[in-house]
């Protein structure tokens, strides 16, 4: 979001899913994640999926940012009929952030479940490699010389030597290489796996 307001930077990338266990269970029709609340921002009151209102709803600073969080009545949670699909204690329990980040949030993460967003997140498996092989093969992350204009000519210069090294691999017919699984890839579960996980990037 702040690249967004301060740069006009659009960020793509893949959302980290809930933690909460009802997240991991899939999101199916047995489990209430976050997203099957209805969430009323004015009166600061959250409505879970049987009907009852949240008892708390309190604003409390962590580290670097703010969490509100909220929490339901033990008398409405204990006699509920679906609390097993719900919580595993006496009351379910929220956490979120305000309202302008939880709705970017939910947002991001249904728009990366659609073909066109995996189609547009391909381009990062290519993006990556271009940056991996200038770090790797040309030393980017230094600069051998001093002062913006020189180092400006060594970033000119590593892209010209990239793309010779390519146009020679295209010639030689050189293979390859198979893009890694990132950190974020990985944690997601097996069946939302990013398509851009399955591109290639050169040597």
């Amino acid at each position: 979001m702040a690249a967004r307001r301060n740069h006009s930077v659009e960020l793509v990338g893949p959302m980290m899913p809930g933690t909460g266990w009802q997240n991991r269970a899939g999101a199916s029709a047995t489990s209430f994640p976050v997203g099957a609340f209805t969430i009323d921002w004015d009166r600061q009151t959250v409505t879970c999926p049987g009907g009852k209102d949240s008892t708390r709803w309190a604003r409390e600073p962590v580290r670097d940012k703010v969490e509100i969080r909220v929490q339901f009545s033990k008398t409405d949670c204990g006699p509920c009929q679906v609390k097993d699909s719900c919580t595993r204690g006496p009351r379910r329990k929220l956490t979120f952030q305000d309202r302008d980040i939880h709705e970017v949030l939910h947002q991001r993460r249904a728009e990366q479940e659609t073909d066109e967003w995996k189609e547009r997140y391909k381009m990062r498996a290519g993006v990556e490699g271009a940056i991996s092989q200038a770090v790797n093969r040309c030393g980017l992350r230094r600069s051998r010389y001093r002062g913006l204009a020189k180092t400006s000519l060594q970033h000119q210069l590593t892209g010209a030597a990239i793309n010779l090294a390519r146009i020679d691999a295209h010639l030689t017919g050189a293979p390859r290489a198979h893009t890694r699984t990132s950190h974020f890839a990985a944690l997601r579960p097996a069946d939302q796996t990013t398509s851009g996980a399955k591109q290639t990037a050169p040597n």
